[in-house]
């Protein structure tokens, strides 16, 4: 029964489509399992000290990984392996292997042995307030999880390269799991340490699953050898500025972390509750595009077909704005009733809820942003060009970075704090300083994602015409959701302390219900090309009819290949 399971999700997934579809299924998945995982962690300790603790231990593991875990990124070694025949491509992932263990391990081992003194730098008033023995024994638990996720990148490759999307998606749903043990089967046991020997569990089940299909590909059937030196070193030499691309996106949370340890107690939880609530469109929405489309995008490059490359692109970009435009605006006003239906439980109280609630808005009005960034991201990485986003990663790392304590000294003047909390309803909730990091945040990834475009649209040109309409309908279709989901919340009734979970659920329900329908019918009046390619994907695959005048598909568009 299991050899036929992962059989079945070893089966390749063809079309740009058909592997969104996978692709957003599996993170929709993986996204209810962490909003799961997030509110056992909010009932059990609340925005309170233990997660502070145990969210800050993750930036310094996490800031290897990408420096590390990048250097064999899908992104470069999925290129890598398309120029190399059946045999070449094992002893290059051999060598990968070998290669990147080494640089991991020696990576992690020598941090954990300066890792108090790095904590205490970072993080001062954490280390006098007493907690600095547990965020260093967390943290040094933690170390192990770069070297297991680098691995499961190098086999995350081979498994993209066959377009078995279903068992690459499966990796992060393995990964909340193994956190989800951490706190339900080890915390009671281990205490505190418990979560973060969950963290390694997850990672090992993140790496382990890929496995056996990789084994069954011909990989791995000896013990690898380094026997590609020069392949490793120049695939090396193309990761580097990616893995500083991504070592920037860390320091910049890392810096926003320091930041918020320096704020009221319970300030990082909140920050990193409402990030992990914003991710949830974002790796629905965005990360499923970008993923989906970049073997496609590699492929076309590799084979001269700049057109197609071009295409693909804005195909992809279309439908992260058709999506996420209107996601944003019902976001912003069903807010409260999202985090309260989410985390709302236990020791996280409506005072929790009301500041999270703010910040998990605030970091959304940047979510078409970060999802267009993902996909030019990786679009720039298809083309061989690493550079960019390097540059606009350092970039946004120092300038929100910069931008974020501005506006924590800003939010200090009175008339700036009265103002903020009446914007934000937050009339008496203590620790709103938080509320600056988040708009700096935001802020500033809307400003790098718009460079980043214009950089695209000079380099290779067509993007800004094929995507015009797709704004322009979306921004309409989220004004619309956004005021109806607004009406339909102000007929019902405003929350109170004494709102029940369903009650709370149920104004939302409707709101949002009525917010997509207006979505839905902007769309439809505006003639919209995606919402008429939705609903045909969608009836098709229902029905499996054929309208009498077919519409393109997104994967038809500027295809010369058969899927």
């Amino acid at each position: 029964m299991m050899r036929e399971t992962l059989r079945f999700l070893a089966s390749p997934v063809r079309g740009l489509q058909a592997a969104v579809y996978v692709l957003a299924a599996s993170a929709l998945l993986s996204s209810v399992l962490a909003l799961v995982r997030d509110r056992l962690f909010a009932h059990t300790f609340g925005a309170g000290v233990e997660l502070d603790l145990y969210y800050a231990a993750f930036r310094i593991p996490d800031l290897i990984f990408v420096g590390t875990g990048a250097l064999v990124s899908v992104y470069i070694l999925i290129p890598q392996l398309a120029r190399r025949a059946p045999d070449q491509q094992k002893e290059y992932i051999d060598t990968m292997v070998v290669g990147f263990s080494v640089l991991a391990v020696a990576a992690s081992g020598l941090t954990a042995i300066f890792t108090p003194y790095l904590l205490g730098l970072l993080f001062p008033k954490i280390a006098a307030a007493g907690y600095l023995p547990t965020l260093v024994a967390l943290t040094r638990i933690m170390l192990l999880q770069p070297i297991l996720l680098g691995l499961s990148n190098i086999l995350a490759a081979i498994t993209q390269a066959r377009n078995r999307y279903a068992l690459y998606s499966l990796s992060p749903i393995l990964y909340n799991f193994g956190i989800i043990a951490g706190l339900v089967f080890l915390y009671p046991y281990f205490g505190i340490v418990g979560l973060a020997w969950g963290v390694v569990l997850g990672a090992a089940l993140h790496f382990g699953v890929q496995i056996p299909s990789v084994v069954g590909d011909g990989f791995f059937r000896s013990i690898p050898r380094f026997s590609e030196g020069k392949a490793l070193f120049e695939t090396m030499s193309i990761s580097i500025p990616r893995a500083m691309a991504l070592s920037m996106n860390q320091v910049t949370f890392l810096g926003l972390t320091i930041l918020a340890s320096a704020l009221t107690q319970g300030s990082i939880a909140v920050f990193t509750f409402a990030y992990n609530l914003m991710s949830v469109p974002l790796s629905v929405v965005g990360a499923s595009y970008s993923v989906a489309a970049f073997p496609t995008l590699a492929s076309a490059l590799a084979s001269g077909r700049r057109e197609e490359f071009i295409e693909q692109v804005a195909t992809a970009a279309r439908y992260i704005l058709f999506w996420s435009l209107p996601i944003v605006g019902i976001i912003v006003v069903l807010r409260a009733h999202i985090v309260r239906v989410v985390l709302g439980s236990g020791s996280f109280d409506w005072t929790d809820t009301r500041l999270t609630a703010a910040v998990f808005a605030l970091l959304s009005l940047a979510l078409a942003g970060s999802a267009i960034t993902l996909l030019l991201t990786r679009a720039y990485y298809a083309a061989g060009r690493t550079l960019v986003p390097f540059f606009i990663a350092t970039a946004s790392a120092v300038v929100t970075i910069l931008t974020a304590t501005l506006f924590v000294q800003w939010l200090e003047h009175p008339s700036v704090s009265r103002f903020v909390q009446e914007l934000m309803r937050l009339e008496g909730v203590p620790g709103i300083a938080i509320l600056a990091i988040a708009f700096a945040h935001a802020l500033v990834s809307i400003v790098m994602a718009l460079i980043l475009a214009v950089s695209f649209e000079r380099r290779f040109g067509g993007l800004f015409t094929r995507v015009r309409s797709a704004l322009v309908d979306g921004t309409l279709a989220s004004l619309a959701g956004a005021l109806t989901t607004y009406g339909v919340l102000s007929a019902v009734g405003p929350l109170t302390l004494s709102s029940t979970l369903l009650s709370v659920f149920m104004r939302g329900f409707l709101g949002g219900v009525a917010g997509l329908a207006a979505t839905g019918v902007v769309y439809a009046l505006l003639g919209n090309r995606e919402f008429q390619e939705t609903v045909f994907s969608i009836r098709s695959r229902l029905w499996r009819e054929l309208p009498s005048k077919p519409i393109r598909s997104a994967e038809e568009i500027g295809s010369s290949s058969p899927q």
